[in-house]
């Protein structure tokens, strides 16, 4: 018994099954009194399914009323659910608004760094769990328990990675406000389905950020770069999925050295090469490039361009904008042309269609033969409406699609000093990899062009200066000389060490390497001998060859000498910085006051000497005397100008800036009184009688006296 139909349930076909099928087969009376429906008098209940399929209209009617109000506050950027994104927290005088929950959200930037670094979801929740983090739900429950849906947990700290990639996949970080993420689309079954791109409601800026676009970029690339599934043996590579084919455009995969069975590996056993070559499936070639000649040519394009942006941003920009209007400018003429003419197809099927129609009526043509036709023209026509849907699309991307240089700046400023290919800067940068068949065969002379896309600008390299066929091959002769080099330097150090082993097993008394040391020594006490035997012939038999060794010997001394040189002034740094340490130390300690002053009367000594050996010489020799007097006066040219201009820099600051002008002060307290000091010293000496020191006095009161006069003359010319 129930009070009303619509009580027992608003679902038509189970409350029919029930009253008209499960309760009569199971022998039960049902009554719903408000309705008047009692199973006892079925010739009473004829009109009781309209009344079920009435019950149900409503509770759709209800259902989709309460979808158009949470639509409707959607639309209008209102939240309409009570969870928060991990990393945030409402704001307390405002529910709508989010706050940045700051160690949950340096959380979130970890997993971000870690992803960006490369490593997987899986690997990042191991991370977590063995640093202890806390998992978002208990976070919550502990921080946030009104947000918290469950606050029971098994394990705390027990992070999986579907938590991860969740995390990964919320735009909420961005700063957007996403809603409407899953759809109900029946309200009997209540099963939700995610919604599409375009039926998502994104609100941008709408609160603070954790994560940057770059980084969310970068992320993205990377865990949307499917790796193949690879059979035993082989392995994958950071560069896999970024490296194509230039000439088939295949995917070229990689060759791990972990597929070589022998002990010793080289470098050329990991490389990529043509997908489509290994597998047979068209006749491309190998197009093998190893992956250090890759990583090499990926760092220095990387470098070449930041260091080409940051001297030259205008021109950069410049020049993208020119390549990319020359691009887009071919582009369009090219789709709009080819969309002119399926257009023009498609015109002309229409017509032949309706022709054959008329025919097929009028009896000009058989119907079998008609149909056939016109379903081989309408089979065409739909190709071709396809291909137009598709060319509308590009010419439409093409026209909004612009260079964003701006982000590539930025991302160039954040690596500008990149001295190492990193993960994160790899995927940063490197769009794909496009790598051409190599020419010059197996030697020094191999050359392989390697077309590198950055992200934002495409296919990109700063102008350089080109390169004649001599030059290069110079430039290849040389860094296979400086191969050899330091391969025999390499087997030197390696022989070195081997002998270094063996003398120290012979002087701890190893009979075996006793002897094998002995047996060193003498075939080298042999092979020295043989040596200046045949330096001696030489010698005595060439002239040339005595010459040779003579310029050696003289390049030897001169490289000595500079050597010594360098070391004499290294000695002299050292010594004017322990001077200066002296002095330091002097004003505290009267030991080192007096060290400091007998080493200021040796050096006071040292320049009275120094002084008289150029005036000895200035008295022989005129024209050192003359190039003297020329140095002392641009020195106080120089110095004076330098002083000057620090001076006006100095009383221009001292107008704001207070510590300058107490400096200036300062500065003008000292000039006074030296100023004093000197006239004073002057005039003693002058009394004293030396006839120098008359003459300079004299003439220091005759320019004061003319400067005095002077003023007064101004100040007289001046009305009151």
């Amino acid at each position: 018994m129930v009070k009303d139909l619509s009580r027992f349930g608003r679902n038509y076909l189970q409350v029919g099954y029930y009253t008209e099928i499960l309760f009569p087969k199971k022998g039960v009376r049902f009554i719903a009194i408000n309705n008047n429906v009692d199973s006892a008098t079925p010739q009473d209940n004829d009109f009781t399914p309209f009344l079920n399929i009435m019950n149900e209209w409503y509770a759709k009617d209800t259902s989709n009323k309460i979808k158009a109000i949470f639509k409707s506050r959607m639309k209008d950027g209102i939240r309409c659910s009570g969870s928060i994104p991990y990393g945030y927290k409402r704001k307390p005088d405002d529910k709508q608004t989010l706050i940045v929950d700051e160690p949950a959200a340096e959380v979130v930037r970890k997993i971000f760094r870690l992803v960006c670094q490369g490593n997987s979801t899986t690997a990042i929740a191991e991370m977590l769990t063995s640093d202890k983090v806390l998992i978002p739900s208990a976070y919550a429950a502990l921080n946030q328990p009104k947000n918290c849906r469950h606050k029971n947990v098994a394990d705390p700290y027990r992070w999986s990675a579907t938590t991860v990639g969740y995390i990964l996949d919320r735009q909420e970080y961005l700063g957007h406000t996403v809603l409407g993420k899953s759809i109900c689309e029946n309200f009997k079954t209540k099963q939700r389905r995610a919604a599409t791109p375009d039926e998502l409601m994104i609100f941008p800026d709408t609160h603070e950020a954790i994560i940057d676009q770059d980084t969310w970029d970068i992320a993205r690339k990377i865990r949307s770069k499917k790796k193949p599934r690879v059979a035993n043996g082989t392995y994958s590579h950071r560069l896999s999925g970024l490296v194509y084919c230039a000439d088939c455009g295949a995917r070229m995969g990689y060759i791990s050295p972990e597929t070589k069975h022998s002990g010793k590996r080289y470098d050329s056993d990991s490389a990529f090469q043509c997908g489509n070559y290994r597998s047979a499936t068209n006749d491309c070639v190998s197009h093998y490039v190893k992956t250090s000649v890759l990583e090499a040519a990926i760092l220095r394009a990387i470098q070449a361009v930041s260091k080409y942006v940051l001297e030259n941003e205008a021109e950069f920009i410049d020049q993208l904008k020119a390549v990319w209007n020359e691009h887009q400018a071919r582009a369009s003429d090219n789709g709009q042309q080819e969309l002119a003419e399926a257009k023009k197809r498609i015109a002309d099927l229409d017509e032949k269609i309706n022709k054959l129609y008329e025919s097929s009526v009028n009896g000009l043509l058989p119907e079998r033969q008609a149909q056939r036709m016109i379903q081989q023209y309408d089979e065409e026509q739909l190709v071709l409406e396809k291909r137009v849907a598709e060319l509308e699309s590009l010419v439409q991307q093409d026209e909004i699609k612009q260079v964003d240089a701006s982000r590539f700046i930025a991302l160039v400023r954040k690596y500008r000093d990149c001295e190492e290919l990193t993960d994160t800067m790899l995927y940063a940068f490197i769009d794909r990899i496009e790598v051409h068949e190599a020419t010059g065969g197996r030697t020094i002379y191999r050359q392989q062009n390697i077309d590198i896309h950055f992200n934002f600008i495409g296919n990109y390299y700063p102008p350089v200066e080109a390169v004649s066929e001599e030059e290069r091959i110079a430039a290849i002769e040389a860094e296979q000389l400086r191969k050899k080099q330091e391969k025999g330097k390499r087997s030197t150090e390696r022989r070195k060490q081997k002998l270094d082993a063996l003398r120290a097993a012979a002087e701890a008394g190893d009979p075996e390497a006793v002897a094998k040391y002995e047996e060193h020594l003498a075939i080298q006490r042999e092979r020295n001998q043989k040596h200046r035997q045949k330096l001696q012939e030489a010698r005595e038999a060439d002239p040339e060859y005595i010459s040779r060794l003579e310029e050696k010997e003289r390049i030897k001394r001169e490289k000595m000498l500079e050597t010594e040189r360098k070391r004499m002034e290294r000695d002299s740094r050292k010594k004017k910085l322990t001077r200066a340490e002296l002095k330091e130390k002097a004003k505290t300690d009267p030991e080192a006051a007096k060290a400091w002053e007998a080493l200021k009367a040796k050096e006071a000594e040292a320049r009275q000497r120094k002084k008289e050996r150029e005036e000895a010489r200035m008295a022989a020799d005129p024209e050192y005397a003359a190039m003297i007097a020329e140095r002392k006066a641009e020195y106080v040219r120089t110095r004076t100008a330098r002083r000057k201009a620090e001076h006006e820099a100095l009383v221009e600051l001292a107008k704001t800036d207070e510590e300058a002008a107490r400096k200036l002060a300062e500065k003008r307290k000292y000039q006074s009184e030296a100023t004093v000091r000197c006239y004073q010293k002057m005039k003693a000496d002058a009394e004293a009688g030396a006839p120098e020191a008359i003459r300079r006095y004299e003439a220091t009161l005759a320019k004061r006296r003319d400067e005095y006069h002077k003023k007064k003359a101004r100040q007289e010319e001046v009305p009151a």
